[in-house]
């Protein structure tokens, strides 16, 4: 049965605004100029959303980016012949969901999904409103190297895991490396982001 969708109060939508807010002055002081933009009415757009949800499809539009303030969501790919989803990141709360540079531009995905696999709390924007953001503020440049980085040193982490010969050590390496998502994910999620079958973790 699926589940009843949650309202945010309006209250509640404040504090989530006010908290992407916060997770950006974090990483970079100086934004109170942007700041006031942020909180503009029209700028951000405060949501809940249910494990499953699909944030994007394959050959659409990178429209949106995301602040996530609870929750998790993957980015995967449906491999045409098994069926089988294969995990290439996933997003912890605290985190930026985008796929910058099709956002950035306005250009259609490939073949990449993206799904929240946890209940969600999250605050968007579009990339027409982020337009106008850095026509303005040109904090919002360093902002975004920032939050790049930060996804460039997670993929680093992922890749080196992956590298590793040994499949049995690979989750011992993944949970060193991601505390946070540990006893988060299914089984075969946790298969599909290290490479290896469940038969190789001792799972049926």
């Amino acid at each position: 049965m699926r589940k009843k969708p949650f309202k945010l109060t309006e209250q509640r939508k404040h504090e989530l605004k006010t908290a992407t807010v916060d997770y950006l002055r974090g990483l970079h002081s100086q934004i109170n100029e942007l700041e006031y933009a942020l909180m503009a009415p029209g700028a951000l757009t405060a949501r809940f959303r249910v494990a499953g949800t699909i944030l994007l499809e394959p050959e659409s539009l990178v429209s949106e980016a995301h602040y996530l303030h609870s929750g998790l969501a993957i980015l995967y790919t449906i491999d045409a012949k098994s069926g089988l989803m294969k995990i290439f990141y996933i997003w912890e709360e605290g985190s930026i969901v985008v796929l910058y540079e099709e956002f950035k531009e306005k250009l259609p995905n490939g073949d990449y999904y993206i799904m929240l696999i946890e209940d969600a709390e999250m605050v968007s924007i579009s990339n027409f409103c982020m337009d106008n953001i850095y026509d303005q503020h040109t904090v919002a440049y360093l902002l975004t190297q920032k939050i790049i980085n930060e996804q460039i040193s997670r993929r680093m982490m992922h890749t080196d895991i992956l590298l590793m010969e040994s499949k049995t050590a690979r989750l011992e390496a993944f949970e060193q490396k991601f505390p946070k998502l540990k006893g988060r994910l299914t089984w075969d999620q946790k298969c599909s982001f290290l490479g290896v079958k469940k038969s190789t973790l001792g799972k049926s």
